[in-house]
């Protein structure tokens, strides 16, 4: 969508998009990695309610996203980094 794009509204909010699911996917790597990797027991219980909680906010932050991108605004997810 971002690379297709020729409307400014569209590009924007696919643009804010991509920033967060590659955001999502590093982190959602790095913890994955944590839980399966590091030996205790109570890091592995942290990481895996982290991964949990990281999963429930990409749904939140999507829906709410999909709705501001409907009433028109374009909607900078929180945390993400501008990477494109």
């Amino acid at each position: 969508m971002y690379i297709l794009s020729t409307a400014d509204f569209s590009k924007a909010n696919a643009r804010c998009a991509l920033n967060w699911q590659l955001f999502f996917l590093g982190v959602l790597f790095m913890l994955l990695v944590v839980f399966f990797v590091v030996g205790s027991d109570l890091v592995s219980v942290i990481a895996g309610f982290m991964i949990f909680g990281l999963v429930v906010a990409d749904l939140l932050f999507s829906l709410y996203a999909t709705y501001k991108a409907t009433t028109g605004d374009v909607w900078s997810y929180p945390f993400a980094p501008e990477i494109i």
